[in-house]
């Protein structure tokens, strides 16, 4: 299903902020809201996100896999080049645990990095919604629409909050 998105520009972040009651009237759910700026507004500034990042499962099951990769690959190696040396046994725990740490930091690691690849839907190929003004000091507002109703109703309630410009488009242009 298509889409339409109305992108309104403001100067001050508080105009995007007095258009979320109006809109919540119409309704427009939040997850169709985005605010984009290029200042570091802390999160629930004006919209506050309830879906939690599960960044931190991904980070550990990566480290699980590197953890168990490095005790398969040390052990193979033990294995397949046998130093039996002085009656010593096959398997040496020392090595194999530095190699299961070094394996389990990487894994957390490559694997936070990606994960957050991953949630931040990087690299995004698709055109998006955006303006040159957003970089020069202006706060972008946009809105997901289902209809042609609700975009106009979503315009006019943006030029009643002292919009700069408007843009719209289909889906995230």
């Amino acid at each position: 299903m298509s889409h339409i998105t109305v992108l309104g520009l403001f100067n001050r972040i508080e105009e995007p902020a007095a258009m979320l009651t109006p809109l919540g009237e119409i309704p427009v759910a939040k997850e169709d809201m985005t605010l984009i700026s290029v200042a570091p507004y802390p999160d629930g500034a004006v919209l506050y996100d309830e879906h939690h990042s599960p960044l931190w499962a991904v980070a550990i099951v990566c480290g699980i896999v590197g953890f168990f990769a490095a005790i398969w690959l040390a052990g193979w190696t033990q294995w397949q080049i046998n130093l039996n040396v002085g009656g010593k046994s096959t398997w040496s725990v020392p090595p194999v645990a530095i190699t299961c740490y070094e394996f389990s930091l990487a894994g957390m690691v490559l694997g936070t990095f990606f994960g957050m690849l991953w949630y931040a839907e990087l690299p995004d190929w698709n055109e998006l919604a955006y303006d040159k003004d957003i970089s020069r000091s202006k706060v972008g507002f946009l809105v997901r629409c289902r209809d042609e109703a609700t975009a106009e109703m979503v315009e006019e309630i943006m030029k009643n909050n002292n919009v700069v410009r408007i843009k719209r488009g289909r889906d995230d242009y």
